[in-house]
């Protein structure tokens, strides 16, 4: 056994030498990945200057969910920790904000490429890239009515599951994204339901660009709405509470949040659409 040991200590010094150059192949490859310069694309935005700006903005970021990322005073809260997954906070938009341009924030919310070229992660970019010029305008006039405050937040830790989801694709960054469903969009189903099918961009951060769903956060097919009459439909979105008094995960925790900027007329419009979808899907 003596003669033996040399054997066991070369043989367990080689694995664990192994284990570590796989580990730091594993993070220099993902870093790649993950800080990899885009392509800036070229942003020409005009400033929202009319009074009612930053409140036509203020609805639009309650309704996308910016606060519920970067906190009530956009000084940024940890919203995301599930290692080994991964633990992320939404940055500090106050002091971000305050040494960009309304282009590189344009950018940023549109394209999901920072001011210096970094792709952004988790953030949703496929659904803001549906806002118009002018809507962008009203976000950047209300997101700007807010002052520089407080320090600057954590940056975004992978562990090694986010890691190897971030190497093969299972996990993309926001332009990555964007680029894969760049084309994707809901079936237009007519004048009738322009409204209703233009307020879907609300449901698209979740349900996907086509409203097909995104089996990975568990979001289903919205096909699923038609099943709602339009009282249970508004009591969901009002309240997360859906027919039957249940609950549903995401759905419920962020929906009074959002939704409750709509009007009835608005809830009614978008059940319409979705209903209308479902009947044609079916």
């Amino acid at each position: 056994m003596p003669k033996m040991m040399p054997w066991i200590v070369r043989g367990f010094v080689g694995l664990a030498t192994f284990a570590v150059l796989a580990v730091a192949t594993l993070y220099a490859a993902s870093e790649a990945v993950i800080r990899w310069p885009q392509a800036k694309a070229p942003v020409s935005l005009a400033a929202a200057q009319d009074s009612g700006a930053g409140a036509r903005g203020a609805r639009i970021a309650k309704v996308y969910g910016c606060h519920d990322c970067h906190g009530a005073d956009l000084t940024g809260r940890l919203f995301f920790d599930e290692m080994p997954l991964a633990r992320i906070a939404g940055p500090n938009l106050t002091l971000a904000m305050a040494h960009q341009s309304n282009a590189d924030l344009a950018r940023a919310i549109r394209t999901g490429v920072a001011a210096d070229g970094r792709p952004l992660w988790i953030m949703p970019s496929d659904a803001f890239s549906r806002l118009s010029d002018p809507e962008t305008a009203d976000l950047i006039a209300y997101l700007r009515t807010f002052p520089a405050k407080g320090g600057p937040q954590p940056g975004k830790q992978l562990g090694p599951v986010g890691r190897i989801g971030a190497l093969i694709g299972k996990f993309k960054s926001a332009p990555a994204m964007l680029q894969a469903k760049r084309q994707a969009a809901p079936v237009d189903l007519g004048p009738e339901h322009a409204l209703g099918r233009r307020l879907t961009r609300a449901c698209m951060e979740c349900h996907g660009l086509d409203l097909k769903g995104r089996p990975e956060i568990k979001a289903p097919d919205l096909t699923i709405a038609g099943a709602y009459d339009p009282g249970d439909f508004e009591r969901l979105l009002r309240t997360g509470v859906a027919a039957g008094g249940r609950r549903l995960g995401l759905m419920s925790e962020t929906a009074p949040g959002r939704f409750n900027a709509f009007s009835h007329e608005e809830i009614m419009a978008l059940h319409g659409y979705l209903k209308a979808r479902a009947e044609t899907a079916s």
